[in-house]
């Protein structure tokens, strides 16, 4: 899930290939703001609207939101200039994925969801503490070894992708053993990792003077990782029940 910062990580580049609009109307943390609270809020209301109407219970609902938000995914990180209008698109369909992902495990662990929720709301909160307090600095070697602990992830989740074809599941990892536990843990701890990197990319727009399309950029790469780490810590809270 995790592609948007992972794959353009340099802002020069991608500016570059996006084009350079208007430099009058420029990347503000207040538009930042205002449009990472906007993705949040449709996320939330597409979650609420497909769990109150009964389409969370619709594995369909999850298969395709989940598919056609991945691919969503995919343009607006090739294309930042798309943002403006992907952006909003893609936060409906992963609250309409989000809604019937919470709701299958709201079926054998009541309660699961909303402590997935708070933990999520919470690390985040903190990690925003700790980087406006500067007691987590993001440099180079921060961003590579982020980058390549969130690459080898993305490895492992697409082996055992292939893998379930045939009928096979890499072993312990989705079980609630310790090593099941142990790598949900990881998971999440790489995801949070990933909120400094979000961070430090809306710094640097602002820093850099982005155009102001880059702000639906911010704040669809914030809402990534949000998304992310809620699924992981889903997972982990699963294993935890077990």
């Amino acid at each position: 899930m995790k592609i948007a910062n992972t794959i353009l990580n340099n802002l020069d580049e991608k500016i570059q290939q996006a084009g350079l609009p208007d430099r009058e109307e420029l990347t503000t943390y207040e538009g930042v703001i205002q449009k990472s609270s906007l993705m949040l809020f449709i996320l939330v209301a597409a979650a609420a609207a497909t769990w109150y109407s009964g389409y969370a219970a619709n594995p369909l609902t999850l298969q395709v939101s989940a598919i056609m938000g991945l691919v969503i995914a995919f343009i607006i990180s090739f294309k930042p200039v798309t943002a403006p209008f992907l952006a909003p698109l893609y936060a409906i369909l992963e609250g309409m994925a989000l809604a019937s992902l919470s709701f299958f495990c709201e079926i054998n662990y009541p309660g699961i969801a909303t402590n997935a929720v708070l933990i999520t709301l919470s690390i985040f909160a903190v990690s925003l503490l700790l980087y406006a307090k500067q007691i987590v600095t993001v440099d180079n070697d921060f961003k590579k070894m982020v980058m390549t602990a969130t690459f080898a992830v993305v490895i492992v989740y697409l082996m055992n992708f292939v893998f379930s074809f045939l009928g096979i599941q890499i072993p312990m990892l989705h079980e609630s053993g310790i090593i099941g536990i142990a790598f949900s843990l990881m998971v999440v701890g790489i995801a949070t990792f990933n909120l400094f990197l979000d961070f430090q990319l809306v710094a640097e727009a602002v820093e850099e003077q982005a155009p102001k399309y880059f702000e639906w950029y911010c704040a669809f790469g914030l809402t990534v990782t949000l998304v992310w780490l809620y699924i992981e810590i889903l997972k982990l809270l699963r294993k935890l029940r077990k």
